[in-house]
């Protein structure tokens, strides 16, 4: 489907006023989103992204000059909304930990389109920038322990790397999780149960709950902190009743 102007007369890429070319980007960027999700960067086709954003071929190859490039934007996006996460991440790891679960679960198709990368040989798109994000979360790990926040005998690489385990297998993984709890992973109950295990664990790992140190009541929770009706969401999010990699 062509791109249109506003009086319905089909226009040329160079001919669409910006604020229609935005909308087409959006559109754009969104569709490829649920395409490289569900069949990876290989088996992906700007025919399907071009069809679901109601454009033709031609204008997605306008915008971003190759498939890769939208792929770069993708990633690009959500690195720039990850960043914006970690500076909202509660210190204390039991919120954090409840945080990051919404913050995994509200964005499926993210964890998804990894998953195919991970089925790849191919060289990670973004990959410095992405180590950088990574660097950046273990500092902060670093920084909590210092303060006595996290218990400090923890390795922070490992300590990160086993709390996206604990956030994203259940997603990531719905049959087995399925097999092993007999609940749908993506219902009400796993979630509320999985929600009250990262809690009770958070609080296992946390320094200040060791023997002979007092905890302080929190004063103006942050984001992700739990309530009388569970962990708050993150910023923006929009979480269903439990995971989903839609």
């Amino acid at each position: 489907m062509a791109a249109t102007s506003n009086r319905g007369r089909t226009a040329s890429p160079g001919q669409l006023p910006k604020r229609n070319l935005e909308r087409t980007v959006k559109r754009l960027v969104a569709a490829a989103e649920v395409e490289f999700a569900a069949r990876g960067f290989d088996g992906a086709r700007t025919e399907a992204m071009a069809r679901r954003a109601r454009v033709n071929k031609r204008m997605l190859f306008y915008c971003f000059g190759s498939k890769q490039r939208l792929y770069r934007e993708i990633v690009r996006r959500k690195l720039a909304a990850r960043s914006r996460t970690l500076q909202q991440t509660p210190d204390e790891l039991t919120p954090a930990l409840l945080y990051w679960q919404q913050v995994v679960c509200s964005d499926g198709r993210a964890w998804r389109m990894m998953q195919w990368e991970a089925l790849s040989n191919g060289r990670l798109v973004a990959e410095r920038d992405r180590a950088q994000l990574m660097r950046e979360v273990i500092e902060r790990l670093r920084q909590r322990q210092a303060h006595r926040a996290i218990a400090p005998e923890f390795e922070p690489e490992s300590l990160f790397i086993a709390v996206m385990a604990l956030t994203v297998f259940p997603g990531a993984f719905p049959q087995l999780t399925r097999l092993v709890t007999g609940l749908n992973p993506r219902g009400p109950e796993f979630r509320a149960k999985w929600t009250a295990f990262l809690g009770a664990l958070g609080e296992r790992l946390s320094a200040a709950n060791r023997p002979g140190r007092h905890r302080e009541s929190a004063r103006g929770k942050a984001p992700g902190h739990t309530t009388a009706n569970g962990p708050t969401r993150p910023p923006g999010s929009r979480v269903a009743d439990g995971c989903s990699a839609k």
